[in-house]
């Protein structure tokens, strides 16, 4: 026998029954001229790009473009599986801001693999605690020779030198752009 009656639908109750159940914009819409225009570049091309920054930049570490990258990627990885993260953290804006940490704070005279690898997971861990989604990370996927200690002296010595750069990349566009331009002109 078919049911002839109409379905009843639930009624949803607002959880806070004295705010409207309707958002309103309250800010009204910018014309296209108002527009921040943040350009675009995909992640993949940026990790590239930073590839081969750190690759042309440490000739004496015999290093491949795409060594340093698969890195990140395993961090990345690992900080998924291991539910610190829900996506990537690998985006355009956190590839940005990485080159800039890596390009003013690991020296271009390092001649140890292990020594450039700490400094990159350091910048890498800053660039996680800078502008991940977590309240924090754990420290075992970034560190490289086991001590906490120097680990947190060099993050620590990273954040003093690079803390107004780190607001600035936040807060004004053109450097942003300016950052984006530098690392895809490195990939040219």
């Amino acid at each position: 026998m078919a049911d002839t009656e109409p379905k009843k639908t639930r009624k949803r109750h607002h959880p806070c029954p004295e705010l409207p159940a309707k958002r309103y914009h309250i800010d009204p819409p910018q014309s296209s001229s108002q527009r921040r225009h943040v350009p675009y570049s995909p992640p993949n091309e940026l990790l590239r790009c930073l590839g081969l920054f750190l690759h042309h930049r440490y000739p004496k570490l015999n290093l491949s473009a795409t060594r340093p990258i698969k890195w990140l990627k395993n961090i990345d990885i690992y900080l998924c599986i291991a539910g610190y993260q829900q996506l990537s953290f690998l985006s355009s804006g956190s590839v940005i801001f990485l080159y800039m940490l890596c390009r003013d704070l690991i020296s271009p005279e390092i001649e140890n693999m292990e020594q450039f690898k700490m400094s990159l997971f350091t910048c890498y861990y800053i660039s996680y605690s800078y502008i991940g989604n977590e309240l924090g990370y754990p420290l075992k996927p970034f560190l490289v020779d086991g001590s906490k200690t120097a680990f947190w002296e060099q993050c620590l010595s990273y954040i003093r030198i690079m803390s107004s750069k780190m607001l600035r990349i936040n807060n004004n566009s053109l450097f942003y752009k300016a950052m984006l331009a530098e690392l895809k002109a490195v990939g040219k």
